[in-house]
Formats: structure tokens, C-alpha cells, sequence
């Protein structure tokens, strides 16, 4: 029986999220924060209200932050009489954006970064960010949830994405790309498919506006097996965000021999180079949206394949999940 109980506070629908939980089941009777609470600005002090209510009525033994935002702070607030060890992961778009949305934002980060005790990053360049805000001389792990392998198969002409529908991720810009590109006569057979939610309808209507509502298919939220049938068969990869780390989604991608099309980030440093294992396009190449045709300059089986061997290296589950689990059980026995 186990007998110790980890709380993960994050969001209990995302698959990120659920793989995480996946790493501690073992070792730890795993609690996901109840999705039924509303973590809004207008609702902050009944939510604050809830988690306190969630820690007082349960014994647990570590606190897990997956993704360093308002829920985060709130259950930090929370656990500040409580003092349950808390283990601090930053994904990203936390780290890397709440310090740009002004001070009481910035407040926030420093602040649940304070009263943590154990840290993680995904990438070196989040790992460097993170430092900035974290207590002086914090160890914070680096390492991924990882990925599973993913076995490519005869690749159509398929161009991908399948990130979230805010401005941050920029798909408007992606579709516009892509009506550039089948408007010339031998890529006219080319399909753009976009997955995730959020702007469907507006988005086809630009598709229509563009004349290419037939070329673009939106399939809504994939499964984790449907993500990974769609990374086996599309050729091209696009992915092209404002501010990241380095994502999940770009590294499934590379296992399953995808050509990335990617934006120009600093977390890809040292990783990601621009023309031998990416398209790597700068804010003013995405603005002019011709770039869809260079793509297909990197269909070489060798850097395909090299893309493959990395990330798998790089996101090895087994050795990753191994990672999670020593800096848990050496907070818990601290």
C-alpha cells in the first residue's frame, strides 16, 4: 500500500499534465487538483478558500506546481501554514511570459518560487530564466516528461500543427503560410491539418476568406495515439509560437521524422539549427509567409533521422522518470 500522497496542482485535463502523475503512481498515491475549481482573478479568494480546504482535509506529503501560474500562487497561499514540501515545475509559458505581464505578475513567480523547496526545468534556456527568479543557489533539474517513440510511416503531403489557438501560437499566421504555398500550381495537393481548440470557426472563416477551406482540415483535440498517427504521416511539422520552451509536441515531431518549421526562440539554442535539423524562421519571415516551399530543401533521410536519434535520447522516459522521482523522495525526506 502507498503510503505517501502527492497533491499535483495543474490543469487535470491536460494530457502534460496526466503524464506527469504517471511518473509518481508508484511510488505515491497521486491526487490531481479538481478541475471544478474556477482559479480566475474574480474567483481568487473561494479558490483559495477550496485548496486550503483540500490541504487541511488530506495528509500529504508533497505539493507538485505543474506550471507556475495563478493557480499556482493560489496554492502556494494556500499551503503557506500547511508548509507541505512543494516541488516547482516551470513548463514555458510561465516562467518565460508572467514576468513580461508587469509586476504583480512577476510578484506572483517570485513569490511561489520562494516557498518551493525542489525546482525543474524542461530546457536549458528555461533552466536559465527559471534561476533568475528562484532563490540564490536553487539546484533546479533539468529534464522533459519525455516522449514515446514514434514510428514514421510513408509520409503524405501533409503540413501539421497542432498547437493551442491563443495569439501566443500564432496559427492565423501558419494558415495564411499555407495558402501562399498551395497557390503554386505543384503544391496545389498539399493538406494543412490544425488540431487543438479554442478558434476553429474564425479560423475556418480565414480559410474561406483564402480561398483554401478545402485544403485545411481542423480535427479539434487529439488523443495522445491520434497525435502520434498524424506526426507518423505528415511531412512538415510547423510549429511557430511567440515564447517557449522547448515543447513536447516539437520533440514528438522529430521522433516521428517530421521537417520542423519552427520560430526563431532562444530556448531552441544549442539544440535546433537553422537549416541542418530545422526551418527556423525569424518574426519577419513569418510575416511574409513564403517560407512553407524552403521546408521541403530539409527532406534528407540523414537529418531526419539524426533529428529522430536526438530527441530520443534527449527525451528518454525511463531515465527522465527516474530524474522526478530522486528529487521527490529527496524533498520528502527533508
Amino acid at each position: 500500500m502507498k503510503n505517501k500522497r502527492m497533491l499535483i496542482v495543474g490543469n487535470p485535463k491536460s494530457i502534460h499534465t496526466i503524464r506527469l502523475s504517471r511518473f509518481f503512481e508508484e511510488n505515491y498515491q497521486v491526487n490531481l487538483i479538481d478541475e471544478g475549481i474556477d482559479f480566475s482573478f474574480r474567483n481568487f479568494f473561494s479558490a483559495l478558500k477550496e485548496v486550503k480546504k483540500i490541504l487541511s482535509s488530506n495528509r500529504y506529503d508533497i505539493l507538485v506546481l505543474y506550471q507556475l501560474n495563478l493557480t499556482a500562487f493560489v496554492a502556494t497561499l494556500a499551503n503557506r501554514k500547511k508548509k507541505i514540501p512543494t516541488f516547482a515545475i516551470g513548463i514555458g509559458s510561465d516562467i518565460l511570459t508572467m514576468p513580461q505581464k508587469g509586476l504583480p505578475y512577476k510578484a506572483m513567480l517570485k513569490y511561489i518560487l520562494k516557498n518551493s523547496q525542489a525546482y525543474n526545468a524542461g530546457s536549458p534556456y528555461l533552466l536559465e530564466q527559471m534561476q533568475r527568479y528562484c532563490p540564490k543557489n536553487s539546484a533546479i533539474l533539468l529534464a522533459n516528461l519525455g516522449i514515446n517513440p514514434i514510428q514514421p510511416i510513408e509520409k503524405e503531403k501533409i503540413v501539421f500543427s497542432n498547437r493551442l489557438h491563443s495569439p501566443l501560437y500564432r496559427i492565423d499566421e501558419v494558415i495564411k503560410a499555407f495558402a501562399k504555398f498551395v497557390s503554386k500550381p505543384q503544391y496545389a495537393d498539399w493538406r494543412l491539418v490544425v488540431a487543438a481548440t479554442g478558434k476553429e470557426k474564425e479560423f475556418q472563416q480565414l480559410s474561406q476568406s483564402l480561398g483554401i477551406e478545402d485544403r485545411v482540415k481542423f480535427v479539434g483535440w487529439l488523443s495522445q495515439k491520434e497525435n502520434a498517427e498524424y506526426y507518423a504521416k505528415s511531412k512538415i511539422y510547423i510549429s511557430l509560437p511567440k515564447s517557449d520552451s522547448f515543447p513536447i509536441s516539437l520533440m514528438e515531431a522529430m521522433s516521428g521524422e517530421c521537417i520542423p518549421v519552427i520560430s526563431d526562440l532562444p530556448a531552441y539554442k544549442g539544440i535546433m539549427k537553422k537549416g541542418e535539423n530545422a526551418l527556423i524562421l525569424s518574426d519577419e519571415e513569418i510575416a511574409k509567409a513564403d517560407y512553407l516551399e524552403q521546408a521541403l530543401a530539409l527532406d534528407n533521410k540523414t537529418i531526419l533521422c539524426q533529428n529522430k536519434a536526438f530527441v530520443e535520447d534527449y527525451a528518454n522516459i525511463k531515465r527522465n522518470k527516474a530524474k522526478f522521482l530522486s528529487v521527490a523522495e529527496n524533498l520528502v525526506a527533508r
